[in-house]
């Protein structure tokens, strides 16, 4: 993912509280966020409220932004950090409803729905760094500094993440997509 052009100027203009530095910042990194935020969550409208608090987070600790680190890093960390609270919401929620009622589909789902659910069924930091690293196409590195992990540990859970997801799919049959979490 490319960064911004004088990032360091657009940054200053935020914190000076300028709406177009704002437009520019959602414009340039809505489509990345909102992909990890779908990936993350699973649901378009959930990733959409995900980006919507990530920059509303975003003006609140605007003062807090250190220039030594990378501000997408800064931004894709609110953005884990708010797909996070929405899954453990999630979670807390179903754990108060009836149990989870498995719906039949028609033979022949695509292996996208597979890939996706079984995408879902993964840890939330094993997700997170899988989904950086393979449809986001970020870096180790950047995926460490995000995560606040050592790149040992991004690799480690990304070449775990490969081998869940080949066994899950190994698993699931042709005609149903895999069970919920």
């Amino acid at each position: 993912m490319r960064e911004l052009d004088n990032e360091r100027e657009v940054i200053q203009r935020l914190q000076a509280g300028d709406l177009r530095a704002y437009e520019i910042v959602f414009h340039h990194y809505e489509q990345p966020l909102l992909g990890l935020g779908l990936r993350m969550l699973g649901r378009k409208e959930e990733a959409e409220d995900a980006l919507q608090i990530t920059f509303i987070k975003l003006h609140r600790s605007l003062g807090k932004f250190q220039f030594g680190a990378r501000f997408s890093t800064y931004l894709f960390r609110i953005m884990l950090n708010v797909c996070f609270d929405l899954l453990r919401k999630r979670k807390s929620e179903r754990m108060q409803e009836m149990p989870e009622i498995e719906f039949a589909y028609a033979p022949g789902v695509e292996l996208r729905v597979q890939l996706e659910e079984a995408i879902g069924q993964l840890p939330e930091r094993m997700r997170a760094c899988f989904v950086m690293f393979a449809l986001e196409e970020m870096k180790q590195e950047d995926i460490a500094a995000v995560l606040d992990l050592s790149v040992g540990t991004v690799k480690a859970q990304i070449f775990h993440a490969k081998q869940k997801l080949r066994a899950l799919l190994a698993e699931a049959p042709a005609h149903s997509p895999l069970k919920g979490s």
